[in-house]
């Protein structure tokens, strides 16, 4: 292979990949749409027994919406466990929501504070939002910088 065929080989290459993170690349309402999922199940936490349940049963059915939603919109749904350099940031996320979720809970059975569920279900959605598009962030800088 002569030298500019490679490096016409490499910018197809490059320009594939760009493309393919472009793609990737997630509206404000979809970081919304997970942050709001993930401090739902912690708010969910101070109805009463059955009410958590079927609050968690409707938010079950709201993710399949979102996997449906960006399949749609952009052909794939990435799994936010996957392996890569976005795997920490995505422990990182679940530790700070099961924390807070935890915390939640133990207030409102320990201390009596009802409320205190949703408190921390709304800080899980602010930091879960911001998280979302660090997550994307990295994650499209390494499809961008794949070998």
């Amino acid at each position: 292979m002569k030298s500019a065929e490679a490096a016409a080989a490499l910018s197809a290459m490059q320009q594939s990949r760009d493309r393919l993170a472009a793609a990737a690349t997630c509206p404000p309402e979809r970081h919304l749409a997970f942050a709001l999922l993930m401090g739902g199940l912690v708010a969910a936490q101070a109805a009463p027994p059955t009410g958590t349940l079927v609050i968690e049963g409707l938010i079950g059915l709201c993710v399949a919406a979102v996997v449906v939603w960006d399949r749609k919109r952009t052909g794939m749904f990435i799994n936010g466990y996957r392996a890569g350099r976005t795997r920490p940031l995505t422990f990182a996320m679940l530790f700070m929501a099961l924390a807070l979720g935890a915390l939640g809970v133990w207030l409102k059975h320990g201390l009596g504070l009802v409320w205190a569920p949703v408190v921390c279900g709304v800080a899980v959605t602010a930091v879960a939002y911001m998280m979302s598009a660090v997550w994307q962030r990295i994650y499209r800088r390494e499809l961008r910088d794949a070998v």
